[in-house]
């Protein structure tokens, strides 16, 4: 073979660009999948929130019914307070409160509005007689209240639930605690506790906002 065939074939073998691995930008497809994920939670979130808390949509809940409007007859309000080793934990807003495409469906006797834990009761007349209780809302709410799990909260080996009402220790069933006007429960699960619990303002600027000045 001529020798200036041999040297063509080096020259092209030299300049024939090397094949290289494809590399996938991991970065840009790490954020994709992240905001992908993020996306669908929200998707979840909104049509949980759409049947309103926990699967409750409009239905009676302990011969409480939910409302077109605010019943205004029987009115006050009563506080409540959560704590998971030694953290407070949210109530939600708009617990009890049925909406859809932000359009309020009906209002359950007992909601709430804000994140503060008053408890709003408003209920027809006829029922003025009717000793709501902690165990109603949190039938309403559909969460867990029991020595085993406070609504997300399991009670687990070593710990307790204590159970404050009005600054006083309570030994009993806490569903059975009727919600008083002004009144204030504080639900623990711990260790650690916090002893005394905290207590509400209800002359404070943020609860008159909500509340008013009366029950």
């Amino acid at each position: 073979m001529p020798k200036n065939t041999t040297r063509s074939k080096a020259r092209a073998a030299q300049k024939r660009p090397v094949a290289r691995r494809r590399e996938w930008p991991i970065l840009p497809m790490v954020v994709g999948g992240i905001f992908t994920v993020a996306f669908v939670g929200l998707l979840v979130f909104a049509y949980i929130s759409s049947r309103g808390p926990g699967g409750i949509n409009g239905q009676p809940v302990a011969n409480i019914k939910c409302e077109a409007g605010e019943q205004v007859a029987v009115h006050y309000h009563a506080h409540l307070t959560i704590i998971y080793r030694g953290q407070p934990a949210l109530i939600p807003p708009q617990t009890g409160i049925i909406s859809q495409n932000r359009t309020i469906n009906c209002f359950y006797w007992l909601h709430t509005h804000t994140t503060s834990g008053i408890i709003h009761i408003e209920a027809p007349k006829e029922f003025a007689n009717r000793q709501f209780t902690v165990g109603d809302f949190f039938q309403i709410w559909n969460q867990p209240l029991t020595s085993k799990q406070v609504t997300t909260f399991p009670v687990g080996k070593g710990d307790q639930v204590k159970v404050w009402v009005d600054g006083k220790p309570y030994t009993g069933d806490p569903r059975k605690i009727v919600l008083k006007s002004h009144s204030q429960i504080v639900i623990e699960v711990g260790p650690p506790f916090i002893d005394p619990p905290p207590t509400f303002d209800w002359t404070s600027s943020d609860a008159t906002s909500e509340a008013g000045t009366g029950g």
